[in-house]
């Protein structure tokens, strides 16, 4: 008895002593810190982490800042690092606790988050002249941070991704909108790029925006359908990647899977329910300083396009408030006209306008147009390079002052009514040009809310007369609406006009608002 007496004192004397060991928390940092990340330059570097309750870290970088942070009683710190202006010099930053953690190879320049649905997602190898465009992609200023494809219930503090520095083979499978847009701003900035890529491809925009912002801008529906569903969706969620591991497992080696037997998911898909992609990719990298925010995205939302009206500007303002870097440059890209099974319907024409209205209602925003890169049987358009081109002209117009002139597409901005014709005014058009003997795309009513094709000439270099022999007192024209109708009408740098309508009848997707089951 005295001998096992002896024998657990020592255990536990040396579990005290071990004790100190395993409790200890070095200093980590989440994923968005690492080798090879961009700093937004000129700028209080947003710096987070854990250590041990009451740990004090010093942060050096090469670049001669300083600072000293203590963790709190839950060991979380924050702080911020103040960075120079941006250059090619690669940094290191050292932070010094019980443990010595290194950040090698770290640049300064612009922060450019990247956002949306497939066509965001789409890589470089899928885009014209895929070959040619990875096998030049030797941009060591470039670097990309992309998150991995992530439903989470409830809001997560880190992701599994590490930074990327731009070659051929990292290059080939990253966001092609993120890639072009990045490579044109090195070239007019000669200054160091990074994209953040947090995108889903069939996403919808309930999916990106945080729970409490929803609910206090109008969205209490969604809410409450989240809270109705919540436990049945993950419930449903669970049981159906025990039966599809099962099935997989049925299936016989060296065979074609049987396709057709694979477990049904009787829920939305992941990328679709409320809250869930905010929680996983979007939440761990709040705060992350960054210039701005790329995003396309809507085309999962054209059944509830009324809805888009106040869903984007809500998301929009949900990404501000969790970053807190004020009404930070948010650019994105209008849907392009694609059949979704029906050629002459209006769904994606309202998600369109949608989008347009938001360039009024939301402050800092700006919209690129796509009309002339569509192709109406296939909803991604795999001409990318003039998309990030496109949106890269808006930020160095706006953000960087280093475009002159023309810089966005035509917005229809006043209309009136001239006898039997309609006159329409545009911005972003000094002169207005057709490609093809009459204009496309069209259409004017009466009273009635008929609308019929319509006949147009150029007036004054820059507006537009409208007509129709078919409608004697016009009240309303429309221009590109419909699902799949490609335009040919341009400003004098050949940007496409945006497709608007001068009513505000009712939409068809009004009323439109719930997710269901499949």
């Amino acid at each position: 008895m005295k001998h096992i007496f002896k024998t657990l004192t020592r255990i536990t004397l040396l579990g005290l002593l071990i004790m100190p060991i395993l409790l200890r928390a070095d200093v980590k940092l989440p994923a968005v810190f690492g080798d090879h990340m961009v700093l937004q330059q000129n700028t209080a570097a947003k710096l987070w982490g854990s250590a041990d309750p009451g740990e004090h870290i010093r942060i050096m970088a090469s670049w001669g800042t300083e600072i000293a942070v203590r963790a709190d009683n839950q060991g979380n710190w924050k702080t911020e690092l103040l960075t120079p202006a941006g250059s090619h010099t690669p940094h290191q930053i050292i932070l010094k606790g019980k443990n010595e953690v290194f950040l090698r190879n770290v640049l300064i320049g612009e922060v450019w988050l990247c956002s949306g649905q497939s066509n965001m997602a789409w890589s470089v190898k899928n885009s014209n002249n895929a070959y040619e465009e990875f096998k030049n992609a030797k941009y060591p200023s470039i670097r990309f941070l992309h998150i991995p494809n992530t439903l989470a219930w409830d809001p997560q503090e880190d992701v599994n991704a590490r930074w990327e520095v731009s070659t051929p083979e990292s290059t080939i499978d990253k966001s092609a909108i993120a890639y072009f847009f990045g490579r044109n701003l090195l070239e007019e900035l000669d200054m160091p790029i990074g994209l953040i890529i947090s995108a889903w491809g069939g996403s919808g925009a309930q999916a990106w925006i945080d729970k409490g912002t929803a609910a206090q801008e109008g969205h209490q529906d969604i809410v409450e359908w989240y809270d109705e569903h919540e436990a049945k969706m993950q419930e449903n969620r669970l049981d159906w990647i025990k039966t599809t591991a099962e099935w997989r497992a049925n299936q016989k080696e060296g065979e074609e899977f049987d396709w057709a037997s694979r477990p049904k998911r009787n829920l939305p898909g992941d990328q679709h329910i409320p809250f869930a992609l905010y929680n996983g990719m979007i939440h761990p990298i709040k705060t992350y300083s960054i210039k701005g925010a790329l995003w396309y995205q809507g085309e999962s939302n054209v059944q509830r396009a009324h809805q888009y009206r106040t869903l984007f500007p809500a998301m929009i303002k949900s990404w501000r408030n969790v970053w807190n870097q004020g009404d930070f440059p948010f650019y994105y890209v209008q849907i392009a006209p694609y059949h979704y099974n029906d050629f002459d319907g209006l769904k994606s024409a309202e998600l369109r306008d949608a989008q347009l209205k938001t360039l009024d209602l939301v402050k800092n925003t700006g919209m690129v147009v796509i009309t002339d890169i569509a192709q109406v049987n296939d909803i991604h358009p795999r001409g990318k390079q003039p998309v990030g081109k496109r949106l890269a002209m808006l930020a160095l117009h706006n953000d960087y002052k280093k475009w002159e002139g023309e810089y966005t597409s035509p917005l229809n901005t006043s209309h009136k009514i001239e006898g039997n014709t309609m006159v329409l005014s545009f911005s972003h058009a000094q002169v207005l040009k057709a490609r093809g003997t009459e204009i496309v795309g069209l259409t004017i009513a009466g009273k009635d809310q008929k609308f019929v094709k319509a006949k147009a000439e150029i007036i004054n270099g820059n507006q537009l007369k409208v007509w129709s022999n078919k409608v004697k007192r016009p009240v309303a024209v429309r221009f590109g609406w419909s699902n799949a109708l490609v335009t040919n009408l341009y400003n004098e740098i050949n940007l496409p006009v945006s497709p608007f309508k001068t009513d505000n009848w009712k939409d068809t997707t009004e009323g439109n608002i719930h997710l269901d089951f499949p």
